[in-house]
């Protein structure tokens, strides 16, 4: 649902934390600030008064400085909101009542304790099952975490990661080719995971302006273009439901080199494995140019892969464009995230199949 088409479902109360987000960005001169000025002359008021498809064009123009403030909120190691985000991104989640947004964060979170506790194990264990080289990204990386949480205890400060900190390590992560499941696996084996109460998860992410809560109707909402932001902050290029679409065309050996490069078990059944790829939060851009592919394959190759995936199996017409494998990715990225900014309700036969089996 649009973030105009939910504001139209709330009270004023109940707007006021994004409004007040959005105001602040303003009062902070964003780039766009004269498109800005604008909409508010012609409406002759304050943001808090103008109506809804104003505040949704507002928005629009203010996303880049949204995304800074969101991204701020994830320095914060008890805010969970790396865990909260991954909830939120995946499919059929922008509207959920507030009992089965509970089941959701219980589950998440019981299932990636559980994750937790079996890597934490294999990082100690002499005879992991984990590829020696990828051992040593992940001991390189938690090390740096250790010191970048535990450094401010010698000024006798509260431990905390710095932005400035955050963005090393986000780095670092990258440089290695972590999946966000990975990064967060090792991030957490340093900091403790707390498990709250389902209101103060509601509460902290309704006053980060991530999301809406009605208690009239006790549920929560999560416009498509906070999702969408939340994607990029997390290295989602595409839905879910795409990025399953493009991984069903791709050959199981393939499949499993991938999960062996993420530390994914590739002995499960490949719908399974195409799952956790999708719930591992490995980036699509990284996945074509490398995760698929030997190391010494060229360039002219790659192209010849992604020629053959998107025409012949996945149908796309006309063919994506793009010199370099990298513009050939971004084009098809584009292309899907166009897809789901259409107005049309669509749904593929497996999606479809899959509907009738979960209703019956």
């Amino acid at each position: 649902m649009k973030l105009e088409a939910i504001l139209s479902k709330l009270n004023s109360l109940e707007k006021y934390s994004f409004i007040k987000i959005i105001d602040n960005i303003i009062s902070n001169s964003p780039k766009r600030l004269s498109e800005i000025e604008k909409i508010l002359d012609e409406c002759s008021s304050e943001l808090k008064n103008i109506d809804n498809i104003n505040i949704s064009k507002i928005f629009a123009l203010v996303e880049d400085e949204y995304i800074e403030h969101v991204t701020a909120e994830f320095v914060n190691p008890n805010s969970q909101l790396d865990i909260i985000a991954d909830i939120l991104t995946r499919d059929g989640r922008c509207i959920a009542k507030r009992d089965w947004f509970s089941r959701l964060y219980e589950n998440e979170i019981s299932f990636f304790d559980k994750k937790l506790k079996l890597f934490s194990r294999e990082l100690k264990n002499e005879d992991s099952q984990i590829e020696q080289g990828r051992l040593r990204d992940y001991y390189i990386f938690k090390a740096c975490i250790v010191t970048a949480y535990h450094n401010d205890e010698e000024n006798n400060q509260e431990r905390k990661i710095t932005t400035d900190e955050q963005s090393i390590l986000l780095t670092l992560s990258k440089k290695f080719g972590f999946s966000t499941e990975e990064q967060k696996l090792v991030n957490y084996s340093v900091l403790p995971i707390i498990r709250k109460d389902i209101d103060s998860v509601i509460s902290e992410l309704k006053s980060m302006g991530i999301l809406f809560y009605s208690r009239k109707f006790s549920t929560v909402y999560v416009p498509q273009e906070i999702v969408a932001v939340l994607r990029k902050i997390r290295g989602k290029d595409i839905a879910d439901k795409y990025f399953r679409r493009v991984l069903k065309h791709i050959r199981e050996p393939l499949i499993n080199v991938i999960c062996r490069k993420h530390n994914i078990d590739w002995k499960q059944d490949l719908d399974q494995k195409i799952e956790l790829i999708i719930s591992s939060g490995i980036s699509f851009t990284d996945l074509l140019i490398h995760d698929i592919h030997k190391e010494n394959t060229s360039l002219t190759d790659k192209k010849k892969y992604f020629i053959e995936l998107t025409e012949k199996h996945l149908g796309i017409s006309p063919s994506v464009k793009g010199t370099l494998i990298e513009d050939k990715i971004y084009n098809l990225i584009s292309y899907y995230n166009d897809l789901e900014l259409d107005e049309k309700v669509q749904i593929s036969l497996d999606g479809y199949e899959k509907l009738i089996l979960v209703l019956s």
